[in-house]
């Protein structure tokens, strides 16, 4: 080849290779946006490289590609009614767990579990669950987790309550720590919800009213009697005292008013309807009156 056409080659040959490299090194380069991890697939098979957030440098020249988890917190709540608006990508939400508590009591019980992804264990949580079956399995292990723990001999539902309830969500938080931790998550944290215990919550509802009601009654006796003895010694000095002695009374007389308007109202709706049937609806003649007169 003469000197001409080697120089008219190198002329088409280096911009094409320029440009080859140019498309191998961009498409090296891969992008894991923030709050997420990156796990690096070669030939189909997951490896245990994990790319945290931002630019990385994969040598594109091999079958690869790179699937996305969440690296922030996720919640899942078990609560009950389920929307569908309700799942997304970091937040799951299941039925509310139905137990039997250690005593037989029969409760429904929401709660709230607080998780993350450890990036060591990344391989492991693909392979066996993918990205989306992390929350199956949070629902899972957390429903088998509280039943367990709060099927127990000892657990009375007390224990539902005041520092017991306390008491009994740390334990549940400590053992569903371990399990999540083999099942390669970190446990946030773990929070009770609301406890709807049926007709034994309408008993215990009952009795704390009961107890409330009591102490009412027992000021407003206090009241009354203080009020009758103003009352008498009134009735005793009126003589000389006229109607302002009574003028005190003109608060507690519209405050009883006002305590009475449902009787009232239900008195004028009644009037409004007309007589009830089978009855006159003549007003009974008052002794001493005329005809004319009525």
């Amino acid at each position: 080849m003469s000197t001409i056409a080697w120089i008219i080659l190198l002329i088409l040959l280096i911009p094409a290779i320029g440009l080859l490299l140019w498309v191998i090194l961009a498409a090296s380069f891969v992008r894991v946006p923030t709050g997420n991890l990156g796990l690096l697939i070669v030939h189909g098979r997951a490896t245990e490289t994990t790319l945290p957030p931002g630019l990385h440098f994969v040598f594109a020249l091999r079958r690869r590609m790179v699937v996305m988890y969440p690296a922030v917190e996720m919640t899942y709540r078990a609560r009950g009614g389920a929307e569908a608006a309700d799942q997304t990508a970091l937040e799951n939400t299941g039925p509310a767990v139905s137990l039997f508590l250690g005593d037989r009591t029969s409760v429904t019980l929401s709660y709230t579990v607080r998780f993350r992804l450890l990036p060591d264990q990344l391989r492991f949580v693909h392979e066996r669950y993918g990205p989306g079956g992390i929350f199956g399995m949070v629902r899972d292990r957390s429903t088998q987790v509280v039943s367990s723990a709060l099927g127990r001999t000892e657990i009375t539902v007390d224990d539902l309550f005041g520092p017991s309830r306390d008491a009994s969500q740390q334990a549940i938080s400590s053992e569903l720590a371990e399990v999540l931790d083999a099942d390669g998550l970190e446990l946030s944290r773990f929070l009770f919800g609301t406890s709807e215990l049926g007709r034994t919550g309408e008993v215990i509802q009952a009795i704390s009213r009961a107890r409330h009601e009591l102490e009412q009654e027992r000021v407003d006796a206090a009241t009354r009697l203080a009020r009758a003895a103003n009352d008498l010694e009134l009735e005793d000095s009126k003589a000389t005292t006229g109607e302002a002695a009574w003028r005190y009374r003109e608060t507690d007389l519209w405050r009883e008013l006002i305590a009475r308007r449902e009787t009232l109202n239900i008195g004028l709706q009644s009037m409004a309807r007309g007589p009830v049937p089978g009855t006159s609806s003549t007003t009974p003649p008052v002794p001493g009156q005329t005809e004319q007169q009525r």
